[in-house]
């Protein structure tokens, strides 16, 4: 039995020894055949890091070149919380060459996260100080910042970005594919200090993004986010909007907002009144337009045949019921023309002439003008407003949709719809953006004007733009204050109440708006002007007309528009007589002749129509009785020598009777 023993001890130990090798065996298997990519993952993020080049975003510019938004190299501060320790005496003078709080700067040097960013995107100044203060774990990195050199100039249609480079807002979020260019990745070596070494150098830079080329132009950008501001602030109102269109091909020239933002000062974002301060509200805010949707009314029945501008109806006084409703004028009238009802603005003649077009023929305009639909503009945010489908519209919903209650647009949708007219009968969808240039200078996105469609004949849009002259150039418009010395205007006011959100009815508060064409024989710029809740007058003539006369004057000098002289007479001796607004069966005057083209004599009777054209120099020619209904060459022609003139006329139909 002893003579085993050693034998024994010798099998024990010796499978001992097996046993663990065979243990270390199945571990050294398992650690390189099982998990080995994992571990070996695992090392190389102790040894590389993954680096993001991020590209600088291409600038955007205005259409004569003008840099609006540009993206340079800054500094950003991280520190590594390790390496930090043992600097924390040093705590106090880093907060303040950061302008952070102390404890903000404690709480991330005591993560326990290897890496942390102690402020992104820092001023020159803040990085200077920190290098100066030469803290062991401390560093900074070079990154992209977006810069807007003209500060809130365009912000809303510009947007703005966050610290990533990401869009956030307007054409920064829509075109930010384009703008914010492909990023490049490399991998970097760290020493054991974490210290990060670029053994194999970067191959490829970053590929930045493209240059965006818009149809604002600052100049006039800057002049109607200036004149707007003021209108807003004499009014004592909330806020408002402009936008400034060029009817011939939809090109955006500026569009602005009240109250406005910088998009360089993010740090604004903890305001309450951030929101409201970047909503485009241009886009978003869809409000019931009032009276100068009359000006699509007037379209349509022309177009339609169902209405002439000498057409007298009976305006009730001032009262009108429509079954269990009342239509009520801000002044009581009897008998007008129709050429009168847009003058003075009557809801009770656009009702009864509502009421002669029809529901399913005033929808099919109101579409065909772009209501209800979005515009298809660049923007992001855009609503499509709110029209009803016809065949819930009751008698009363097309009695106050004539006068542009009842129905929400947006201002771009509004002046849009007003561009349709001043291009003849046309309507050009409007567009910011007027081509896209990769890097390497490749036009990768070029947009063209393009017609949406014939609203209305050339030979209506004229009709509708000498009625809309007459509403700034007879005495008793109501948007006179909107009237230029050198250029005749066309143009329409707006007074629209606004919906109580929690009521569902309309609130005392207002909108006042004024939108119209210059100058209006050879139209340049439509202009839209809207002031929201206005205190010291409720009124668009009063409000908004002033704020477009001012904007205007700098569009035309602008686009070097220059005025002509009057041809033969002078514009004063060709004015015609104020005509009474409650005198019945009064005839529709002319419009002041315009100083740059052909007058009108639309709605005059015979003898007036011949006496003025003959004072004027014009040889006439006429046919029929009753009042001019047409007239070659039309209003606002340029005159190029002429001197003939053929008038046709008919009798003045009664649409309406007391």
């Amino acid at each position: 039995m002893s003579e085993r023993t050693p034998q024994a001890r010798v099998l024990v130990v010796a499978g001992l020894f097996g046993g663990v090798l065979a243990l270390l065996a199945a571990r050294a298997a398992e650690l390189t055949v099982l998990r080995g990519p994992e571990l070996a993952q695992e090392a190389a993020g102790q040894h590389e890091r993954r680096i993001e080049l991020v590209p600088h975003r291409g600038p955007i510019v205005g259409r004569t070149g003008e840099t609006l938004a540009l993206s340079l190299d800054v500094e950003s501060v991280y520190v590594r919380p390790r390496l930090f320790a043992g600097e924390e005496a040093h705590m106090p003078a880093l907060a303040a060459a950061l302008g952070m709080p102390v404890a903000t700067v404690r709480e991330k040097t005591a993560s326990r996260q290897p890496f942390v960013w102690l402020k992104r995107q820092v001023m020159p100044r803040e990085a200077e100080a920190v290098v100066r203060l030469g803290l062991r774990g401390v560093g900074s990195l070079a990154e992209g910042r977006r810069f807007y050199p003209l500060g809130s100039l365009a912000a809303h249609v510009l947007g703005f970005v966050g610290v990533d480079s990401q869009g956030l807002a307007g054409l920064e979020l829509r075109l930010d594919e384009a703008i914010r260019g492909r990023p490049r990745w490399v991998w970097a070596d760290r020493d054991a200090k974490g210290r990060e070494l670029l053994v194999g150098g970067v191959q490829e830079p970053a590929e930045h993004g493209s240059r965006v080329e818009l149809t604002l132009d600052a100049t006039i950008q800057e002049a109607t986010e200036r004149e707007l501001a003021a209108g807003v602030q004499n009014a004592q109102a909330v806020g408002g909007v402009a936008i400034v269109l060029d009817p011939t091909t939809g090109e955006v020239l500026a569009l602005a907002n009240y109250p406005t933002f910088d998009p360089n000062l993010l740090g604004a974002t903890r305001d309450r009144h951030w929101r409201d301060r970047v909503r485009n509200r241009a886009l978003t805010d869809p409000y019931e337009p009032g009276s100068t949707f009359k000006a699509f009314l007037a379209s349509a029945a022309i177009e339609e045949g169902v209405v002439s501008p000498a057409d007298r109806l009976f305006c009730e006084n001032g009262a009108y019921r429509v079954g269990k409703w009342t239509i009520n004028d801000a002044h009581p009238h009897g008998w007008l023309t129709f050429a009168e009802v847009i003058q003075y603005s009557s809801n009770i003649g656009a009702t009864k002439v509502a009421d002669r077009l029809g529901r399913e023929r005033y929808f099919h305009y109101l579409e065909a003008f772009g209501f209800g639909a979005r515009s298809g503009s660049e923007l992001p945010g855009e609503s499509p407003g709110i029209m009803r489908p016809v065949e819930e519209w009751a008698r009363i919903d097309l009695a106050v949709h004539s006068f542009g209650q009842g129905v929400a647009v947006t201002p771009l949708q509004m002046v849009a719809g007003f561009g349709a007219i001043a291009n003849g009968g046309v309507l050009m969808r409007p567009y910011v953006v007027k081509r896209i240039v990769s890097p390497s200078g490749e036009v990768t996105r070029e947009t063209s004007p393009t017609a949406v469609r014939r609203v209305v004949s050339e030979r209506t849009a004229h009709t509708v733009t000498a009625l809309l002259r007459r509403v700034v150039e007879e005495k008793g418009g109501t948007g006179t204050k909107a009237r230029l010395e050198d250029f005749p205007v066309a143009g329409k006011t707006g007074t629209a109440q606004k919906v109580d959100l929690r009521s569902g009815g309309y609130s005392s508060k207002r909108i006042g708006s004024f939108v119209g064409f210059v100058p209006a024989d050879r139209p340049r710029a439509v202009i839209l002007v809207l002031i929201d809740e206005p205190t010291t007058s409720s009124y668009g003539g009063v409000v908004a007309a002033p704020v477009f006369r001012a904007i205007a004057q700098t569009v035309l000098q602008r686009l070097d528009v220059a005025p002509v002289t009057p041809p033969i007479e002078t514009a004063a001796a060709l004015r015609p007589r104020a005509p009474s607004p409650t005198r019945a069966a009064q005839p529709a005057l002319a419009a002041e002749p315009p100083a740059t083209g052909m007058p009108s004599f639309i709605g005059l009777s015979l003898r007036e129509a011949v006496v003025r054209a003959r004072a004027a120099g014009f040889a006439v020619e006429t046919s029929g009785t009753g009042y001019v209904m047409h007239q070659e060459p039309l209003p606002g022609t340029p005159l190029d020598g002429h001197h003939r003139l053929v008038l046709t006329l008919a009798p003045g139909e009664i649409l309406a009777s007391p």
